[in-house]
């Protein structure tokens, strides 16, 4: 059976995982958190796309009013705002690719896997509204879970923008039935342990073609942070910057170049083949 590696949790119930392992004074700050969307988010579905596109779209909502307060304070944790950055960093990114490559010939650009692919569509947007021509510029979105191939087609065609669907394991290099110019990844590459990571690098850098970019991020440890993410069960690996880096030479990208976000939280690679 295929693995879906951003569902960590294993719990039935977190408050009754909470109840039974004593943590009873925690119960309240869970109870409480479950009003604002993304914390229940989080904590119903951990590590889902629609929790990470709730970071990325930036817009508070919640229960009763205080969820929504609560909400809004989430959203404005370093931490979070570090989670948002990474989009921002990959929507910049193939904004730069598409400014910067003669469009003389056919370009791919991939988001693997793509939730809903924020940073391909505000790219696109942005890009057609400097007057860019994208008629030769092919966008595509590979993910393991049909809805969200689903959703990811709803979101990109409200911008007008054609996604070409690809599902499948991201590990598993039959998945991808084309060559790429571009791939965006970003918040998978930390639900994986090293292997499983050589491994990513290693067939991104296999489908890309020769001078392709991967653009990828990974996450360093913060103490509230780190709470949240234990609470709702969301198993991480932390890494920096230079270590990803280093997985991606030894996975055969000729450059790198790294960079993170003002809080040193996330850290970001772009890797040139």
């Amino acid at each position: 059976m295929p693995e879906f590696y951003n569902q960590t949790r294993r719990s039935a119930s977190i408050g009754g995982k909470l109840l039974r392992s004593g943590r009873v004074l925690e119960l309240p700050v869970y109870w409480l958190l479950r009003t604002s969307d993304l914390a229940r988010e989080g904590f119903e579905n951990s590590g889902s796309y629609r929790f990470a596109d709730h970071i990325y779209h930036n817009r508070p909502s919640g229960l009763y009013g205080i969820g929504h307060w609560l909400d809004s304070c989430l959203l404005k944790m370093p931490a979070v705002r570090a989670f948002r950055a990474r989009y921002l960093m990959a929507r910049d990114e193939v904004l730069r690719f598409l400014r910067e490559r003669p469009v003389d010939r056919h370009l791919d650009i991939a988001s693997v896997p793509c939730g809903i692919p924020r940073e391909l569509v505000a790219a696109a947007e942005t890009y057609q509204t400097e007057g860019g021509d994208l008629t030769k510029v092919r966008f595509h979105g590979v993910d393991l879970d049909p809805q969200v191939l689903r959703d990811a087609a709803e979101f990109a065609n409200r911008a007008s923008v054609r996604l070409i669907l690809h599902r499948g394991d991201a590990l598993d290099v039959s998945t991808y039935a084309d060559r790429f110019d571009l791939i965006t990844s970003t918040g998978f590459g930390e639900f994986l342990d090293d292997e499983k990571l050589a491994r990513l690098y290693s067939i991104f850098c296999e489908i890309l073609r020769p001078g392709g970019v991967m653009v990828t991020s990974a996450m360093r440890e913060t103490r509230v942070a780190g709470y949240l993410l234990e609470l709702a069960e969301l198993h991480v690996h932390y890494r920096s910057e230079e270590g990803i880096a280093a997985f991606a030479r030894a996975a055969g990208f000729v450059d790198t170049f790294t960079s993170n976000d003002r809080s040193g939280i996330q850290g970001f690679l772009r890797a040139i083949k």
